[in-house]
């Protein structure tokens, strides 16, 4: 048995890719030459839809920026579904559209410094080399590229060789506060209609050079703290909802471990009183956690808990609001491994850098949300910092 494990592995092919892929070397290099060839229009239409405005919550405009793009572009029809996501499926040849589908998937919404007018267009500035604009990477260099996998993948060449069938999807709600909110749906909705994906990709910017496979998790949560106020001088005694605050925030950060990247605790946003000489009447915090280990995240987040429930007297009132949710996870290494491979050629190809293998991390990303859900999970161009 020894002999015959050395052998497989001195015959398997120096192509990157596991034995019962190597028939598709050929149709890859195809699929990714193809990409190649439509470069400078991926570029343009990333232009394009950096100029359209779609802070979380409003990004109704490039949704439909995006599905318009999918059916000129010969892609065919996209659907709109309930959350706000565009959804467009690329069926495989005859006999494997029953097969477990892969989903790709690239979020709709940008992050911007000050919120920005819904009615004017998003200055766009640079040459054909460099270009500089609020969402240009992330994410229009993500939708940007998931119209060009249409396109490519409904090319005769590639779409006769699907081996099952392609969601792709536009979500809505991936930033900050919108907390997953159009991939959350579309996993939903696929669990209701007993659909279940074998693997789910994100294409996310801004970087096109990294894979993430392994989801960091994270729990946001906003303490508030109320009580009757009062004049700081006249009302010395008085129960103060800075104050709870500020020796919630002093043991609270000391939850996290930093170094081991298990949970990592930071205190964001925080916001309270009426004038400079009245005890505040309320004030609150906002934490975020994030962290590698879906054990460490579950034991800082009850931690928080009893910290609010033991600072807190009786005579003020604290409240509890969850922000954000998003579960930790890594592949399952019985999973198809070779979608790696797959997925590092393509990001060289729907990137900025040409093809070539991608270094892998942690992040959290739209398809990261997937290994919640027991699916394999990759992210394409996430900045590791992000």
């Amino acid at each position: 048995m020894m002999w015959r494990e050395i052998r497989r592995m001195t015959e398997q092919p120096r192509t990157g890719l596991p034995p019962r892929m190597a028939e598709d070397e050929e149709w890859m290099a195809t699929a990714c030459a193809d990409i190649r060839a439509q470069q400078t229009w991926t570029f343009h239409m990333q232009k394009a839809l950096a100029a359209i405005p779609a802070p979380t919550g409003n990004e109704s405009t490039r949704a439909r920026a995006v599905q318009r793009a999918l059916y000129h572009g010969g892609a065919g029809h996209a659907t709109v579904d309930e959350a706000g996501n565009i959804c467009h499926l690329v069926s495989a040849p005859f006999g494997a559209n029953g097969e477990a589908p892969v989903v790709c998937m690239a979020h709709l919404d940008s992050v911007y410094a000050e919120a920005p007018d819904l009615a004017l267009p998003i200055s766009v500035h640079g040459d054909e080399q460099h270009v500089h604009a609020p969402g240009i990477g992330d994410n229009g260099r993500g939708l940007a590229g998931l119209i060009t996998l249409a396109h490519v993948l409904r090319l005769p060449s590639i779409r006769d060789r699907l081996r099952r069938p392609v969601h792709l999807i536009a979500t809505v709600g991936e930033e900050g506060e919108g907390n997953l909110r159009g991939a959350r749906a579309w996993f939903d909705a696929a669990a209701v209609a007993g659909l279940t994906p074998c693997a789910a990709i994100a294409i996310d910017g801004p970087g096109d050079d990294t894979i993430v496979h392994h989801a960091v998790g994270a729990h946001r949560l906003r303490v508030s703290v109320y009580g009757d106020g009062g004049h700081s001088w006249a009302h010395a005694h008085a129960a103060n909802p800075s104050h709870v605050l500020g020796e919630f925030i002093a043991r609270a950060v000391r939850l996290g471990h930093a170094r081991s990247r298990e949970a990592v605790v930071h205190i964001t946003r925080m916001q309270g009183g009426e004038s400079l000489t009245a005890i505040p009447q309320h004030a609150w915090v906002d934490v975020d956690v994030r962290g590698t280990s879906a054990t460490q995240l579950e034991r800082v987040r009850r931690e928080l808990v009893r910290l609010v429930h033991e600072l807190t007297p009786a005579s003020l009132r604290a409240e509890l609001t969850v922000l954000g949710d998003r579960p930790a996870g890594t592949p399952d290494r019985r999973g198809p491994g070779h979608l790696r491979v797959a997925a590092s050629r393509l990001c060289g190809d729907l990137g900025r850098r040409g093809a070539g293998r991608c270094p892998t991390t942690f992040a959290s990303a739209t398809a990261t949300f997937a290994l919640g859900r027991g699916a394999t999970g990759l992210a394409v161009g996430r900045d590791p910092s992000a």
